[in-house]
């Protein structure tokens, strides 16, 4: 009943007045119009540069040669695309995660046999890395050549009097699994996302001013002589106060949706749910900056500075990749698991993003918990 209490009253003291909750809002909405509008050329393609392309062929028979050799040595198709060999599905895959080529193509084990048994069309697995449709259609028009290259082969070898060669079919071998950006992004859904996170990285304040007063000054003192266990304590508090951040940044993925017709993906509870465990983590941040340096408005001096250098670190002011870098900054884990829900449709890898918000969460909790006791004795 006291963490009901504590979670009630935490988050009712904010929402009471929303003046100042209105005008937060307003400003992050006006700005992502803003950035969305004026970097929207930057999310259109304006030319068509060769795309990378990388290979594996895993086949032993015949047809598996023939295509690698007919896409490498057609003229019309290295215009349009370069070619480099690996070695294995997962050597392929690796590459493109790592955004190092465009698109992978991959010969599967048994590819010249595939069909023989039941009639059905052969397989040609494409992977695809990037947002851009032009890449896309550019690798689906290499595929698409060599398949109908292939084909005509076949006629040819049966008219020679040598073993057919089974036809592929144009519309069912192009086995299409992206690995990042699948969906297209554009200049608002990208900057929503983007001021979304930063939006709710200010969710450090509420943890930085509500746990300065539970053990700072003068009601922390009385709090220590309290019958509630520090323990509920502390969770009423953050859960309350996670609370607010979380209903803010579900107005801004509203109004985004609906006004600016950013596309939020097709599963829109994990959604809810990557934003509420977010808003945990801010939350438990804020409140562990006050308790470890003992003054909650330098805590939320040194919130501001983590909020501005955590949205740079995940290229929310200007697309810039640092790479492993990132993962230092809270944002990097939602940005990572809103983007595979919406662009990628990568379920998995987003509660995998999600439990890695709740570890760093619970490691904050823990470390407040304890730092809090000690000062208590």
């Amino acid at each position: 009943m006291n963490i009901l209490t504590q979670i009630f009253y935490s988050a009712k003291r904010i929402l009471i007045d929303p003046k100042p909750i209105f005008i937060r809002l307003l400003s992050f909405l006006l700005i992502i119009l803003i950035l969305g509008t004026a970097f929207k050329d930057q999310f259109n393609v304006t030319s068509l540069d060769k795309v990378r392309i990388v290979y594996s062929n895993e086949d032993s028979g015949q047809l598996g040669e023939m295509f690698i050799s007919s896409m490498i040595g057609a003229k019309e198709i290295s215009s349009l695309a370069e070619f480099d060999q690996v070695l294995s599905l997962d050597e392929g895959r690796e590459i493109l995660n790592n955004e190092e080529a465009d698109a992978f193509i991959y010969i599967p084990e048994g590819f010249s046999n595939q069909g023989e048994a039941d009639g059905s069309s052969k397989t040609v697995e494409v992977f695809l890395a990037k947002s851009s449709g032009v890449d896309t259609t550019v690798v689906r028009n290499v595929v698409d050549s060599l398949i109908n290259g292939l084909n005509t082969a076949g006629v040819v070898a049966t008219m020679s009097g040598n073993t057919q060669i089974d036809q592929v079919n144009s519309d069912t071998s192009l086995k299409e699994e992206p690995l990042t950006d699948s969906k297209s992004a554009t200049a608002m859904g990208y900057y929503a996302i983007a001021m979304l996170l930063m939006f709710m990285m200010r969710g450090q304040e509420y943890g930085a001013a509500g746990m300065g007063e539970d053990y700072l000054g003068t009601l922390g003192d009385r709090l220590k002589l309290s019958p509630i266990k520090p323990f509920e304590q502390y969770l009423g508090k953050t859960i309350g106060l996670s609370l607010v951040t979380f209903l803010q940044g579900m107005v801004i993925i509203l109004f985004t949706k609906y006004v600016y017709d950013v596309d939020w993906g097709n599963h829109f509870g994990v959604i809810v749910l990557i934003v509420f465990v977010f808003s945990l983590l801010t939350t438990t941040l804020g409140g562990l900056l006050t308790i470890i340096l003992k003054d909650s408005v330098k805590a939320d001096t040194l919130a501001n500075i983590v909020t501005l250098v955590s949205t740079f670190l995940i290229g929310g002011f200007i697309i810039i990749d640092f790479g492993a870098i990132a993962a230092i900054s809270p944002s990097y884990y939602a940005k990572s698991a809103i983007f595979n829900v919406v662009y990628n449709d990568e379920l998995g890898s987003a509660f995998v993003n999600i439990g890695q918000m709740l570890a760093i969460t619970l490691l904050f909790a823990v470390i407040s918990i304890v730092v809090s006791r000690r000062k208590r004795a």
